[in-house]
C-alpha cells in the first residue's frame, strides 16, 4: 500500500534537505506509532468479534430462521454475509495499520541508527582532544 510512499524522520536543518515523503519530528512519529499501536489493538479485539459473530450457529432450523443467519453470517461455503464482510474489511485495514507502523518504525530505526553514529562520532572527537 505504501510503496511509493517515504517517511522521514528528522528534524531541525535535516528537514529541508529531506527526500520528498512525510518528514516527522522524531517525537511526532513516536506519538504516531504509539497512536497507531493502540488502533491496531482495538481492530485486533474487533476482529477477534468479528470471527466470534461469523462462528455463530442459527438458534433453530426453520427456514426464516436459517435464512436470516446465512444474512447474517453466511452460508459456511461460498456465500458470505454481513459479518463475514464485515471481517474481511477489518483483516483490510488490519493489514494497513500493521504496514503503516512498520514503515514509520523504520524510518524512526533510521534516525537512531543514525543518531548512535553521531553520538560515537562525537565522542571520539571528545576524547581526541582532551587526549592531546
Amino acid at each position: 500500500m505504501w510503496e511509493d510512499t517515504a517517511f522521514i524522520v528528522a528534524s531541525g536543518q535535516a528537514k529541508t534537505t529531506a527526500p520528498d515523503g512525510f518528514v516527522l519530528e522524531p517525537d511526532e512519529a513516536k506519538q504516531l506509532l504509539s497512536k497507531l499501536t493502540g488502533i491496531k489493538q482495538k481492530l485486533t479485539t474487533m476482529r477477534e468479534s468479528a470471527i466470534n459473530l461469523c462462528g455463530m450457529k442459527p438458534p433453530a432450523q426453520d427456514p426464516s430462521t436459517v435464512a436470516a443467519h446465512v444474512a447474517m453470517v453466511g452460508d459456511g461455503a461460498a456465500k458470505m454475509g454481513a459479518y463475514s464482510y464485515g471481517g474481511g474489511h477489518i483483516d483490510l485495514q488490519l493489514a494497513y495499520v500493521d504496514e503503516f507502523i512498520q514503515r514509520i518504525a523504520e524510518a524512526l530505526g533510521m534516525t537512531r541508527s543514525s543518531d548512535h553514529q553521531q553520538t560515537s562520532l562525537i565522542n571520539r572527537v571528545d576524547h581526541q582532544e582532551t587526549t592531546e
